[in-house]
């Protein structure tokens, strides 16, 4: 009798773990059908990388997006720095054709070896197809066409025809304003950095109404970017510092005109991804082309593709775009 009690609880217990353990394998497997949808559809997965971030703002697939690739990406870097139909990258001067990225072809040459012994902090504003650049001292130079045959046009083949030589430009020269900022950590045309503060340049003009000549000057930009350590200035107008990107920029509030930065809010989530920029592109460390234009998340208009600064109608309610 004790025997039968014994096996007859045995069987009850094992009846037990069986029903717990088909309940909880009915419950896995109910789980995974229920959420295998979520995980396998793209649009509702948080974005790993800014090509995936940037795709799901525009609601566009990587074929509908249809990115192109700067084809022999291997010479950018970091301090590649751009402009229209030229770019400077580990000391030495290319001159590229924009059309040609759009068909998955190599689009550069290289034009000139700066020597090593000069540090590139930045490329100058384009006069011509000469090719101008900043070095760390406070000097400028010029990689200049010497081809006087050569016919100035806008476009690439005004560059392909050049003869380029380099020559220190005259610094004596130079606007009061340059010698304003000759004790500077970096340079760009209109901005300079100092202890990782920004300051603009205002060159010397003639004030018509006034009849008189307003001397060249520089003042401090106040800005989001502030207790950060400056890196790079790309484009004239597009700050890299330790934690995040900035966009220079100009807005009107109350009949005065400010300058200051917009922080670039997908390119500091995605920081680590970034490479260098064109007046076009955001170059991706993968050597993937996104449009500046389709990084911005909250921007009051068009983005503008050159290095002129650009200005707001108004104060802008956050300096994030």
């Amino acid at each position: 009798m004790k025997n039968k009690k014994i096996i007859l609880i045995c069987i009850i217990i094992f009846i037990l773990l069986v029903g717990i353990l088909c309940f909880v394998l009915f419950n896995k497997n109910n789980t995974k059908t229920t959420e295998t949808p979520e995980l396998t559809d793209k649009t509702d997965t948080e974005p790993v990388n800014l090509l995936e971030a940037v795709l799901k703002k525009n609601g566009k697939t990587k074929q509908e997006a249809n990115y192109y690739t700067f084809a022999g990406g291997e010479v950018l870097n970091e301090d590649s720095y751009f402009i229209n139909y030229a770019f400077i990258s580990n000391n030495k001067a290319y001159i590229y054709d924009p059309e040609k990225l759009k068909i998955d072809e190599v689009s550069y040459k290289k034009v000139y070896d700066i020597p090593e012994n000069i540090k590139v902090t930045n490329i100058g504003i384009p006069y011509g197809s000469d090719i101008y650049f900043y070095d760390d001292t406070g000097k400028k130079y010029v990689i200049y066409d010497d081809n006087v045959d050569n016919k100035v046009k806008e476009g690439y083949e005004m560059f392909e025809n050049s003869i380029y030589k380099f020559k220190d430009t005259n610094t004596d020269l130079y606007s009061v304003a340059h010698n304003l900022t000759r004790n500077y950590d970096m340079r760009c045309n209109l901005f300079y950095v100092k202890d990782n503060i920004i300051y603009k340049i205002v060159e010397e003009y003639y004030h018509f109404t006034e009849k008189r000549t307003v001397p060249a000057t520089t003042y401090k930009v106040n800005g989001n970017y502030e207790e950060e350590k400056i890196l790079h200035i790309y484009n004239d107008r597009i700050v890299k510092t330790d934690k995040g990107f900035y966009e220079l920029i100009d807005y009107s509030d109350n009949g005065n005109v400010y300058t200051t930065t917009m922080k670039i809010d997908l390119l500091t989530k995605f920081y680590d991804d970034v490479l260098t920029f064109t007046y076009d592109y955001v170059v991706l460390k993968d050597y993937t082309l996104i449009p500046i234009n389709d990084v911005m998340t909250n921007r009051s208009k068009k983005y503008l593709n050159d290095f002129y600064l650009d200005r707001l109608d108004q104060k802008p309610v956050e300096f994030v775009e």
